[in-house]
């Protein structure tokens, strides 16, 4: 029970890998904060994380509207009194490619693919630092992908809006970790392959099939966090690339805990 008494907040929680971040926080003691423009979902989620042990609270947000993520963060102190863990995981995935659809549709798409990710990332980061500050440490983890690793680029055009997106969660953890390690606040990313959620099922379902769980990233939140305050920041591991077997994968997740 690592986070006993901690609140978490989690972006992207309503389904797949944000409700099992959302589970395994909850099974670690933390009070849960769900952030997702999902509403009946998100209170499913909600639901699970009471069932798991923890309290939790399902708010509305969408965290690419930074008047919304700060309104969201103040409703989470205000009904907790902290926040001790954020997790930047809402992500959208869409074609904003160059030679698909209309001007219109392509930078509109594109213009979410950033916004879900890369900037709802940085309005909850700058939303909850002050929060952290006030009890003298914290944890934010970005949950980036694979794509960014060399090697490891996802081919084909669809994929544009959200690679940008995850490059740039990547460039904040290094930033943020620099920014903030005298502040007693670590701050590290996932980058992982094929995880079976509703996301991956709409794009490539065979895939899905012989995929990580999301509990399996459940845990490699939590094996993250458990370093402590002294632990690493600044890190983005990369494991359970895409064709991996998944046992493969949760001997590289069972590595990243002390």
């Amino acid at each position: 029970m690592i986070l006993g008494g901690k609140v978490a907040v989690v972006t992207g929680s309503a389904v797949g890998i944000g409700r099992g971040i959302s589970v395994a926080l909850s099974q670690q003691g933390a009070n849960v904060v769900c952030l997702d423009i999902d509403v009946v979902n998100n209170r499913q989620t909600a639901e699970l994380v009471r069932v798991a042990g923890g309290e939790c609270i399902a708010i509305d947000c969408d965290v690419a509207d930074k008047i919304q993520v700060r309104h969201a963060i103040n409703a989470a102190v205000q009904s907790f009194g902290r926040i001790d863990v954020l997790i930047n995981n809402a992500a959208l995935w869409e074609d904003s490619s160059l030679l698909g659809g209309s001007y219109e549709s392509q930078t509109d798409a594109y213009d979410r693919a950033m916004g879900a990710c890369a900037m709802g990332a940085y309005y909850c980061a700058r939303a909850a630092v002050p929060a952290m500050l006030e009890v003298g440490a914290g944890n934010i983890v970005n949950i980036i992908t694979e794509h960014i690793k060399e090697g490891h680029y996802l081919t084909g055009r669809p994929a544009l809006g959200y690679d940008c997106a995850k490059f740039s969660m990547w460039r904040q953890v290094e930033t943020w970790a620099t920014e903030l390690k005298e502040k007693n606040i670590r701050v590290n990313g996932l980058c992982f392959g094929a995880t079976d959620t509703p996301m991956l099922r709409g794009v490539a379902p065979d895939l899905a099939d012989v995929a990580m769980k999301i509990e399996d990233l459940g845990q490699a939140v939590i094996n993250v966090i458990s370093h402590g305050d002294d632990g690493p920041s600044g890190e983005t591991w990369l494991f359970g690339t895409s064709g991996t077997p998944r046992q493969d994968s949760l001997a590289a997740i069972a590595a990243l805990a002390p």
